[in-house]
């Protein structure tokens, strides 16, 4: 990494810190400026200012979970089920690695803005388009049972981004830390519970817990 990416690298964590903590409106330029160590008037150089910073924050940061997700659906050697697992896997990682700005991200994404609705146009739909792909594909091959797609994609992203959508809540509430690693290895044995009574045809099902058992043998969901 170059002097200049190393710099944009570290305004940007420390953009993530203080919006998340202060809120956008209320993190000033200068004060990204003190956190980052720099001069005030590198963050006009580089992004443009505040909002340029945020839009490359986010774009980054979406830019990352989109290749995750298309990495997995491109994996050639799994059906459609453990091919959906496999994307909840590398989300999941992809977002506790990134736990901050995972944080800030989603909670911004509720948001009401004209980029929001850029972002939504962009990437969001391109990951319902990535779920669908192998919803559709799991449904006409008989693994998955004939389930409304739509509605399936909001249910199942909505398990997969909950940790870090709502941080506090897990962690106040259930005593949960999604940010630690052994996190991953509980949640997905849940995800995984919940995903075989909702898509599985009946005689999938049956064959859940030996193939279960096999891949966790295996370590199976390690990046190729």
């Amino acid at each position: 990494m170059s002097a200049t990416e190393s710099t944009k690298e570290k305004m940007l964590e420390a953009a993530t810190i203080l919006f998340t903590s202060k809120g956008f409106h209320g993190t000033s330029i200068r004060e990204i400026a003190a956190k980052t160590g720099v001069n005030i008037s590198l963050v006009s150089y580089y992004f443009g200012g505040k909002q340029g910073l945020l839009e490359a924050l986010m774009t980054d940061f979406l830019e990352g979970y989109m290749s995750e997700l298309e990495q997995a659906v491109k994996v050639t050697h799994t059906d459609a089920y453990e091919k959906m697992l496999y994307m909840a896997e590398r989300s999941l990682t992809y977002m506790q690695q990134r736990h901050l700005r995972a944080r800030f991200v989603l909670r911004e994404m509720t948001l009401d803005s004209t980029l929001i609705r850029e972002i939504t146009s962009t990437y969001l739909m391109k990951e319902k388009h990535l779920y669908s792909i192998v919803l559709k594909k799991g449904i006409q091959e008989g693994t998955f049972a004939p389930i409304p797609v739509s509605w399936t994609i909001m249910q199942f992203r909505g398990m997969v981004i909950m940790p870090y959508l709502h941080h506090q809540y897990v962690r106040e509430v259930f005593h949960l830390q999604p940010q630690q690693p052994h996190f991953i290895t509980v949640y997905r044995k849940e995800l995984r519970e919940w995903a075989s009574k909702v898509l599985l045809r009946e005689k999938k099902k049956n064959q859940e817990p030996a193939a279960f058992a096999a891949n966790e043998q295996q370590a199976d969901y390690v990046h190729p």
